[in-house]
């Protein structure tokens, strides 16, 4: 069964102006995966996205929020002008439709899987998604995407259990907001892997930050030391998000998946270089969710689009992730980066530590 790419020019319409979050990270991606024969091949269909309705969007967005993101697009629009949100979330004239676009590529990709159409799906959209919570938006997003699809999965598509993985250099605070206590209408699983938050924006996503009430233990944030590379990331997978992953069973595997992560990708000025992932390594961390989704959800995985801003190796790494979810293994590498032994060290020592003391009350495998 093939992999599809949900995609639409309606995500180019969304511009930023001095931002790093800006229409080529898709438009590169695109040629490239042309250039690789990838994109709308019989592996690899292109499917276009459905707009979302509004209801769906209240699914986990405040009415104000709503309306606060369609008047400042219209705005924009009258003015032919440029208006913030806050100091780096931008909307332009044609963001809030683009922005139901993007959530509405995430519930067509989902609707696909379900339907037997494909087996797993992409969706290259824009804006990302994972800042925003219920009444506020910020960092590039708008409306939460990957929360939208949980509880579309829940609410319309009577799936009972939803992991969300969250790989990004920043916490996806916005969607940890809106689970942080569980969801009413199924089991929600939120698991981040991202730079430490004292060392990065959002500044959140630490190791006591594990949920309240319904959701309490089902929030598992694995903050990464800077320059943490590849052999951190799996031996964070391996000792903490596998035996969850496991334990909970999910019946669909969301991923929020932002490419930032790689070592090229210089965000913390003075610190070094982001988490020094290469290219396979998220194509690693992608082939072992994989492996979690057929044992548990007949392979049912979709991928969004969030960080991700040196456009080449971001395309690179989008088209590593596609044909690991097509079972390929030729995808592209380059020289492993030797893991920081100090920072080994404290991951093994301190963090997974610390991560399986926080959870044990709630998980049988620790």
């Amino acid at each position: 069964m093939p992999v599809g790419i949900i995609y639409d020019d309606i995500y180019l319409n969304h511009a930023e102006a001095h931002s790093v979050e800006v229409p080529e990270r898709l438009i590169v991606a695109k040629k490239y995966l042309e250039e690789k024969g990838v994109w709308n091949s019989k592996d690899f269909p292109f499917i276009k996205p459905r707009k979302a309705t509004l209801d769906q969007v209240r699914y986990v967005h405040s009415d104000r929020l709503i309306t606060d993101i369609r008047e400042l697009s219209e705005v924009a629009a009258k003015t032919n002008s440029i208006r913030y949100f806050d100091m780096d979330t931008i909307v332009s004239g044609d963001s809030y439709e683009a922005s139901l676009y993007s959530v509405g590529g995430n519930l067509t990709g989902i609707d696909n899987i379900l339907e037997g159409k494909i087996i797993s799906g992409f969706g290259l959209v824009r804006p990302p998604g994972h800042h925003s919570n219920s009444h506020r938006c910020a960092g590039f997003c708008i409306f939460n995407n990957i929360a939208i699809a949980a509880e579309y999965l829940f609410r319309e598509k009577n799936i009972k259990k939803v992991a969300i993985y969250d790989w990004d250099c920043h916490h996806g605070n916005g969607t940890q907001d809106i689970f942080y206590n569980g969801s009413e209408n199924g089991e929600l699983l939120f698991i981040s892997t991202h730079q430490d938050g004292r060392t990065l924006y959002p500044g959140s996503g630490f190791v006591n930050e594990i949920g309240s009430g319904k959701g309490a233990g089902y929030i598992v944030n694995m903050p990464m030391a800077p320059r943490s590379g590849d052999y951190v990331n799996q031996l964070l997978f391996d000792q903490v998000a596998a035996p969850i992953l496991n334990e909970f069973k999910p019946e669909f595997i969301l991923i929020s998946a932002g490419f930032d992560t790689h070592h090229t990708t210089h965000l913390t000025p003075g610190m070094g270089t982001a988490l020094f992932w290469t290219l396979q390594g998220t194509a690693n961390i992608t082939k072992n969710i994989k492996t979690i989704a057929e044992k548990f959800c007949n392979g049912r995985i979709f991928i969004t689009l969030e960080g991700g801003y040196r456009i080449d190796e971001q395309a690179q790494a989008i088209y590593n992730v596609l044909k690991v979810l097509n079972n390929e293994t030729d995808i592209l590498t380059e020289k492993e980066i030797e893991p920081d032994k100090l920072v080994v060290e404290y991951t093994q020592d301190k963090l997974i530590k610390q991560l399986h003391k926080n959870l044990a009350e709630y998980w049988s495998c620790f």
